[in-house]
């Protein structure tokens, strides 16, 4: 394979989101990306760790809503350069979010390749995600094609998209078809077949992003040449649509590579999750902070977080996420987390109970 420069990988950093399933803990002011649910760090912090590990620092570009600005300069400052940070007008989901950062990049280094990364996934091989994302930005320049990373499934998850990939070459694999989210029965079937989840992770050159644009959704295509003509960029975000890129570009495209990681991978998108990747005693329990008190009887494999001097007793009670807040608290079966969400739609369609989670101050 042609080898490209490092000084051409870029990585650009997707921060805005919000996080319902992690309800409590995680409020639209203060969502997952900023909690360190493992070890000190927040997850956006060990994700820009993870970046300038990878490629230069000062090829490591965040892109957020500008809600969130005094957060990733507090959080990033030690790490980037203030003109690394790239701040969204409103919140428009992940096809805009990668389409304006790649304009940003494109007018420093027009011959970038970029990796797209999540802010709010835990990854504990970097060895193996430096293999990965090397290989991956060696097929973007060669084969002019989007990479996606995909993750061997554990269980019919219904929080991820599914790849299906046509296996007739060992390293990496067209792509045949993307579902986004099945129900549990399709995944089942889907991982019987041999598809892998969807990490999130994409890495493609410029021209083959903006080309997949101007195929599939041409909207954002006229967008995308707006930036360079509109000066106020509020203008183009309140006529965008807000689509993912899952929806976007992948569900549609019929130029995809897939490459299997080689790294342990979580999106962190729900409490089993946080749960599986948390330290546990010998009852199974697992507890978030050092000011979580728990005593337990005939009790197992439960997730606790609660506040400073407050003691929780588990009685009885098996496979729940107990997590308490100084003004919420959730009790869910570990393996309903999914469905958090949907607690969350009830809170913000109610206006006595929307500052629950729109409203909350930082914990």
């Amino acid at each position: 394979m042609v080898g490209t420069s490092k000084k051409n990988h870029y990585i650009l950093i997707l921060c805005g989101g919000t996080g319902p399933r992690l309800w409590p803990l995680s409020r639209a002011s203060n969502p997952k990306q900023f909690l360190s649910l493992f070890g000190k760090e927040s997850l956006l912090e060990q994700t820009i760790i993870r970046a300038i590990k990878t490629v230069p620092a000062s090829n490591v570009f965040l892109i957020s809503n500008n809600k969130f600005s005094v957060k990733i300069k507090n959080i990033s400052q030690k790490y980037l350069n203030s003109q690394n940070l790239i701040f969204e007008p409103e919140k428009k989901n992940t096809a805009l979010a990668i389409l304006y950062g790649t304009f940003i990049i494109n007018k420093i280094n027009p011959n970038a390749l970029i990796a797209t990364l999540p802010s709010d996934h835990l990854i504990k091989n970097l060895s193996g995600f430096k293999k990965t994302i090397d290989l991956a930005y060696k097929l973007a320049e060669i084969q002019n094609s989007i990479i996606t990373i995909g993750i061997k499934p554990d269980n019919p998850s219904q929080s991820y998209g599914y790849i299906n990939p046509d296996k007739k070459i060992k390293k990496y694999f067209p792509v045949n078809s993307f579902i986004e989210k099945p129900n549990t029965d399709q995944a089942q079937k889907l991982i019987q077949e041999g598809s892998l989840w969807n990490s999130g992770i994409y890495i493609f050159s410029i021209n083959t992003l903006i080309n997949e644009f101007k195929t599939h959704e041409n909207k954002y295509f006229k967008l995308y040449k707006l930036f360079s003509s509109q000066k106020n960029i509020s203008d183009i975000y309140k006529i965008s649509p807000s689509l993912a890129i899952d929806t976007a570009i992948s569900e549609k495209s019929k130029n995809l590579i897939l490459i299997p990681s080689k790294f342990d991978w979580s999106d962190v998108g729900e409490w089993r999750a946080v749960y599986i990747n948390t330290n546990k005693d010998k009852q199974g329990h697992a507890k978030l902070n050092l000011d979580t008190q728990y005593l337990q009887t005939n009790s197992s494999n439960c997730l606790v977080s609660g506040s400073k001097n407050k003691m929780i007793g588990l009685v009885g009670v098996h496979n729940l996420a107990i997590i308490d807040t100084p003004d919420c608290l959730l009790i869910c079966n570990l393996k309903d987390s999914y469905n958090v969400r949907d607690i969350v739609t009830k809170i913000v369609k109610n206006k006595n109970q929307e500052k629950y989670f729109l409203n909350q101050n930082d914990q």
